[in-house]
């Protein structure tokens, strides 16, 4: 009875590490990452893993909505790296040389907003100095020693892509004691933007640069502050000095508002050696779903986008 009770046991216990075997081997299998591909991904391949990404991600239902029809012929672009995410069943849904790292332009002030709202006071009147003026070399849109209010100045830097409106804010928040920069790239750290570094508040430096991966976790990051993509869906606005003496009367960089529905938010960038990048979110009507598409290194940045949202509205259906 001895030997038939071990000889038992021993079966059991083999059974149980056959068991194990097999369950360890199913999650080393199901936790290889999805490789960046020329082509569309399946339809029932996540694009990120919820488990991998979890900070950035939030792990949702397991979701074959949008379905694709293949038959759909694949947009040809101009730009170097393109994507398209798909916020409810985190999921791409376009995806073309996604981990390239590129230069992305004014795409920075996103980032720069993300650190604004969380750092500084929208109250706080900030003076700007000459430093914060004309800093591209071409263009200035404040005065030195004028004086804005944050939110302001986060207002130009948003809707008019303002290069000087940023530089302020990173100037106000130096006589605060906050490096600017340094919790941009903090921030950056936080969101697991591992492929992306920062240089300057504006975008201005194209040494700096990201991918349209780390792009989609900077976006779905900011989704949390309304007051960003708000701000980004505003055509034109009249601001001020506080002391009135100066009107700012500026317009939105995003040449496709109001030009496709449904659009919730849009971000344009462009340098000479970066070339046209662009961030648009659209909304899915009914579905409380929203489309990140994201281009980079663009000759043609407005049509690159139409070509992207007209072409997964019509392969890609959600119901």
């Amino acid at each position: 009875m001895k030997r038939l009770s071990v000889q038992s046991t021993v079966s059991v216990v083999a059974v149980l590490v056959l068991a194990i075997a097999g369950i360890n081997l199913f999650r080393v299998i199901n936790a290889e990452q999805p490789q960046d591909e020329p082509t569309v991904l399946k339809q029932d391949q996540k694009a990120i893993s919820n488990e991998a990404f979890a900070y950035v991600f939030p792990a949702s239902e397991t979701s074959y909505i949008p379905f694709l029809d293949s038959s759909r012929k694949r947009p040809e672009l101009t730009a170097r790296s393109a994507i398209v995410y798909d916020t409810q069943s985190s999921r791409f849904l376009f995806a073309q040389d996604t981990k390239k790292r590129l230069p992305i332009a004014s795409l920075t002030k996103i980032l720069s907003a993300i650190v604004t709202i969380e750092k500084l006071n929208p109250e706080d009147i900030a003076t700007v100095g000459k430093d914060s003026v004309r800093v591209d070399g071409l263009r200035r849109s404040l005065e030195a020693g004028e004086q804005m209010r944050v939110k302001n100045l986060m207002k130009m830097m948003l809707i008019e892509s303002s290069n000087d409106a940023a530089y302020a804010i990173a100037a106000h928040a130096k006589t605060l004691g906050i490096d600017f920069l340094a919790e941009m790239n903090k921030k950056v750290e936080q969101i697991a933007m591992n492929e992306s570094l920062f240089l300057d508040p504006a975008g201005l430096n194209d040494n700096g640069y990201s991918t349209t991966q780390d792009l989609v976790k900077l976006v779905v990051y900011a989704l949390r502050y309304n007051e960003i993509w708000t701000l980004l869906q505003v055509k034109e606005i009249v601001l001020t000095s506080e002391d009135g003496a100066i009107v700012h009367s500026i317009e939105n960089t995003n040449e496709l508002l109001g030009t496709i529905p449904n659009i919730s938010g849009g971000k344009t960038g462009y340098t000479d050696a970066a070339l046209g990048s662009m961030i648009l979110i659209v909304d899915i009507p009914g579905y409380r779903d929203k489309i990140v598409s994201i281009i980079l290194g663009s000759k043609d940045r407005f049509g690159d986008t139409r070509k992207l949202v007209d072409w997964i509205t019509d392969a890609y259906r959600w119901e």
